[in-house]
């Protein structure tokens, strides 16, 4: 999805190894500068592991209204989402969003579940203390884009998918970059969305909507949460405005967390999908 192409990195709290790294005054997120973006480090300094790539596992978007977009108008305000394709119980991230030259991209506003701290000129989004417990989660925040002329925006994130052990050990970290451009005019580039997804074990079938703005060819991928693709076909076309589709498992298919991968004339789109019988 040009969805921004488009962040987490997260300590463990009371009863974890956040105690043991940090002092408690970090219980709301990481130490500024952890998202691994240029001349910063990232949560491997704290846990122990290999960086991961994080581009499946980190499902960034920048969202205007609701709805997806890959281009910003300079100046304006935005909201980013983000949320792990995983969905741990114990979880946490941090991002920072950089221009070409490495400067802040304008500006991070807190959300109700995330808070925000800064680095020199540098702000970063965090997790709260609340919201790095629980089995689904989607992390909020605010984005004042720069005023002018700073072109293409990257979003760092550095993101934990924890596993509670009151350790620095056995947790997986990942690290992904969203990149959005700039509008070349005062008119933000609109991304086709998927407006629901749903399985239907009696059927054995996910049925899902999209919104289009142009006719469009459409992909549809099925990937477990190792990033193997289960299933993969091409549906019938989409034209402008709403469209549906019901689509057909295999029987042997197993339960579990899927992401649901979109293409869309080049662009792609993603949401979670649990999948029981």
């Amino acid at each position: 999805m040009a969805v921004v192409s488009i962040l987490f990195f997260g300590f463990q709290f009371s009863n974890s190894s956040i105690q043991k790294a940090f002092k408690p005054s970090y219980t709301n997120g990481a130490p500024a500068g952890k998202t691994g973006a240029p001349g910063e480090q990232n949560c491997t300094g704290c846990h122990s592991g290999a960086i991961q790539d994080g581009s499946s596992q980190n499902i960034l978007m920048v969202m205007d209204g609701g709805i997806p977009i890959s281009s910003y108008i300079p100046g304006n305000t935005y909201s980013i989402s983000l949320e792990l394709a995983s969905l741990p119980n114990k979880k946490g991230f941090q991002s920072t969003a950089l221009t070409t030259t490495n400067s802040m991209a304008g500006n991070f506003s807190a959300g109700g579940n995330t808070s925000i701290n800064a680095s020199g000129s540098r702000k970063y989004a965090n997790h709260t203390s609340a919201s790095s417990t629980g089995s689904t989660g989607l992390w909020t925040w605010s984005w004042t884009a720069p005023t002018t002329n700073s072109g293409d925006v990257t979003f760092y994130v550095a993101s934990n998918s924890a596993n509670n052990n009151a350790a620095n050990s056995g947790d997986v970290i990942y690290t992904s970059q969203h990149v959005i451009s700039e509008s070349s005019a005062d008119v933000e580039e609109i991304l086709p969305s998927i407006d629901m997804v749903s399985f239907v074990p009696e059927k054995n079938e996910v049925h899902l909507s999209l919104n289009v703005f142009t006719n469009s060819n459409i992909s549809f991928s099925l990937v477990n949460i190792s990033g193997n693709i289960v299933h993969n076909e091409n549906l019938e076309p989409a034209v402008d405005g709403l469209n549906q589709y019901s689509l057909k498992l295999a029987d042997d298919i197993k339960m579990g967390t899927y992401i649901v991968l979109l293409g869309v004339n080049g662009n792609k789109l993603t949401k979670l999908i649990q999948v029981v019988h």
